[in-house]
């Protein structure tokens, strides 16, 4: 903030702040804000959708309602039987139904809260079935006001390691304009974000995920996410995740855990690991810096 001292020259003359002047000041500073404001600015939203793959928007769209899986206590069988649909290209036309049944249950539950959440969780179904190129698709701006919904969504909870989270995973393929003409490049990054997710909510080792800067796990990812890519097996991805806790942090993990977070991983990575042929990627920072074109 810009200090003003108490000595004032001839050459500066002292701005009048009438009331009037003061107004147009909180207008102009209003107006600013609201046009770079995701919650309030649907062409902000509008954008972000817009410059995402067809094939990219349902697993963005869920990235950013899943946020929310351990905030919201109670979450509603619709919604939980919405991720394997996003999860699978192939199911994404199973959507439509889904939001019927997401719809009815706002209906039948019409002092659930957040109700904003609900409305989320409906334009995400809209949005995946609108995806999958069937006959009779939902309103095509349906994704324009997920950004907005999701944000709407957090002044529930008030709690602003939430809110960045949400905040993140909306910007997820805003900050790397490569993504919209490379699809491969995208699936990659969706997974690597779902597979660092895996890793700082469920496995989480020192259980500090509640406290410490949220990249405390990302240096791991990479190699997980490589793994995958190779096709390893539960066993071999739990081996490495047994071994990075025990042996690099010092931990006194079980191989049980880790083959727990194995499976959720090989389960939510399934699809995309389909894609992969047998060849190993090159291994480790130079790869990774091949993929996201990094120096």
């Amino acid at each position: 903030m810009r200090k003003y001292t108490s000595e004032i020259t001839t050459a500066q003359p002292r701005l009048k702040t009438t009331p009037r002047f003061l107004a147009q000041n909180v207008i102009c500073t209003f107006m600013t804000t609201e046009q770079y404001d995701i919650k309030t600015n649907i062409e902000i939203g509008q954008q972000i959708f817009e410059n995402l793959p067809n094939d990219i928007r349902p697993g963005w769209a869920g990235l950013v309602l899943s946020r929310f899986d351990h905030y919201i206590k109670d979450i509603p069988t619709s919604i939980l039987e919405l991720y394997p649909i996003i999860e699978n290209k192939d199911r994404w036309k199973e959507a439509h139904g889904l939001f019927t049944k997401i719809r009815v249950f706002g209906l039948e539950n019409k002092n659930y809260k957040p109700e904003h959440y609900l409305r989320l969780a409906e334009l995400v179904a809209k949005v995946t079935y609108n995806a999958s190129g069937q006959p009779a698709p939902f309103d095509s701006d349906s994704g324009h006001y997920i950004a907005s919904s999701a944000l709407k969504t957090t002044e529930h909870f008030d709690d602003n390691r939430l809110e960045e989270e949400v905040k993140s995973a909306i910007l997820l393929f805003s900050r790397n304009k490569k993504f919209k003409d490379n699809l491969t490049a995208a699936k990659d990054f969706l997974l690597y974000k779902k597979i660092d997710d895996i890793l700082w909510f469920d496995w989480d080792p020192i259980g500090v995920n509640d406290m410490a800067p949220r990249d405390e796990y990302q240096g791991y990812v990479p190699e997980i996410l490589g793994l995958v890519k190779a096709n390893a097996g539960r066993q071999e991805i739990a081996k490495r995740l047994h071994k990075l806790e025990t042996e690099n942090m010092g931990m006194s993990g079980t191989i049980e855990n880790c083959l727990t977070i194995a499976d959720k991983i090989l389960e939510t990575t399934a699809e995309r690991k389909a894609e992969y042929n047998s060849t190993l990627p090159k291994a480790g920072r130079s790869w990774w810096q091949k993929l996201f074109g990094s120096e």
